[in-house]
């Protein structure tokens, strides 16, 4: 018997991973704002960073259903595709 994730873990899942990636963008931005400009503490630049994070959190919801309509789309095709091949 495989270990699959259960239904309600896969989305928790999804969440969490493209919370991460989102996270990893805006230090991976804020660290090159700081190679090309210097230190940012206490400048605009901070707040624009913290703006956009919380935004981000507000985007995950739409985000995923868009991820998630594109790849139930892909597998039907597959599926249609391997059915007419057969």
């Amino acid at each position: 018997m495989q270990g699959r994730l259960s239904n309600r873990a896969k989305p928790l899942f999804f969440t969490v991973a493209l919370w991460l990636c989102g996270v990893a963008v805006l230090f991976l931005a804020k660290a090159t704002i700081e190679s090309i400009g210097g230190p940012i503490s206490k400048t605009w630049i901070d707040l624009a960073l913290v703006l956009t994070a919380y935004l981000f959190f507000f985007l995950l919801d739409p985000l995923q259903h868009w991820i998630s309509n594109q790849l139930s789309k892909r597998a039907r095709r597959k599926s249609r595709s391997r059915q007419t091949s057969v």
